[in-house]
């Protein structure tokens, strides 16, 4: 985690299951710590799209995701 100013923090991703590569997302810093005291991560950034979500949890990217279960998963 580096911080981009005083309410944001650049995280780095896990390696990605599918093509090896981590990200940096920037993301809210009271929430990303919430999130890892303990919040789920879904009320720690409940605005955040899904695949944002996921790739700070798994790093999987959106296109590896499809690789993985195709893109119309429910």
């Amino acid at each position: 985690m580096s911080t981009i100013d005083s309410s944001r923090v650049g995280v780095i991703t896990p390696h990605c299951p599918v093509c090896s590569k981590s990200t940096v997302v920037c993301v809210d810093r009271a929430a990303y710590l919430a999130w890892r005291a303990g919040t789920l991560i879904q009320v720690a950034f409940p605005d955040m799209p899904t695949a944002q979500r996921e790739l700070l949890i798994t790093g999987t990217h959106g296109e590896c995701w499809d690789i993985l279960w195709g893109d119309d998963v429910e």
